[in-house]
């Protein structure tokens, strides 16, 4: 499908929709199939601008792990210290979650939860953490620097 055929495809799933869905409907996408959850996932995605010099990778199979209906990876394009990770409400989470991973993908902070997606604060924080990597901070003082902001 070209970017015509996309657009239609994310309209599907709206900011509007993507907030009314209750955890089993996001889990009910995912098990449809990896077109419908590409579809999902790629909604999500459009609904958040990514930072300069930073990559957003959605999962589409199971690349991550295949825990959450929606998994959204962001990380600096030249470094693999660490990396965002917005994941959907599903069996494994209650709320739209982003987390701040090591590399090795374990766990340095919750930065944010929320029983929304909400591009808005998911993108602020993004912006906040982009720029203190301009700065060549490590994600555990992004950890501590952050630690006031966590939204819940």
């Amino acid at each position: 499908a070209g970017a015509t055929g996309k657009t239609t495809m994310s309209m599907k799933y709206t900011p509007a929709v993507l907030n009314s869905m209750i955890p089993a409907e996001l889990e009910a996408v995912r098990e449809s199939g990896d077109e419908e959850r590409r579809q999902l996932s790629d909604a999500v995605m459009n609904t958040i601008p990514v930072p300069p010099g930073w990559r957003v990778n959605a999962e589409y199979r199971g690349e991550f792990g295949g825990q959450f209906p929606v998994q959204l990876r962001f990380a600096p394009d030249r470094s693999d210290r660490y990396f965002l990770c917005l994941c959907s409400p599903g069996e494994m989470l209650p709320a739209w979650t982003l987390f701040l991973l090591a590399a090795d993908g374990g766990l340095v902070r919750i930065l944010s939860q929320s029983d929304r997606h909400d591009p808005v604060a998911v993108s602020t924080l993004l912006a906040q953490v982009a720029g203190l990597h301009r700065f060549n901070c490590s994600a555990a003082t992004i950890a501590e620097l952050m630690n006031a902001e966590v939204v819940s």
